[in-house]
């Protein structure tokens, strides 16, 4: 079961960059991935997902912010308001939350650094 529970994570990570490296927010995206986890374990996953809410004007906050939505919602982590669900949340729920999270967060960064070239990458 295990497995097939990262096999599902994969998948929906891998959708979700496959969309987000055809919009002109992709290198933003993939930065705000690859440092995403560290700002949840320096700042807690509250704050961290308080703050994507916060910048939810910027295309790839409000992107990353609706992916780790939608896969925690699929989840049955949370039934739909993110935000609404940290605030509420048990410690144990809030715990489930920030795994799974982290977990998702290692799929999407690996695909993005994959799938979405480094701006230095495109200037050579």
């Amino acid at each position: 079961m295990s497995n097939a529970i990262e096999n599902g994570r994969a998948s929906f990570a891998y959708e979700k960059v496959s969309k987000i490296s055809q919009k002109g927010c992709k290198q933003e995206y993939r930065s705000l991935v690859r440092s995403f986890p560290v700002m949840i374990q320096t700042n807690g996953f509250g704050a961290s997902i308080a703050f994507l809410f916060s910048k939810s004007k910027k295309e790839a906050h409000k992107a990353l912010y609706e992916d780790i939505s939608a896969w925690l919602s699929k989840e049955n982590l949370i039934n739909a308001d993110l935000m609404g669900a940290v605030t509420r949340q048990d410690r144990d729920g809030y715990k489930m939350m920030t795994n799974e999270t982290m977990a998702l967060l290692l799929w999407l960064k690996r695909f993005a650094e994959g799938m979405i070239n480094s701006e230095t990458d495109t200037k050579e």
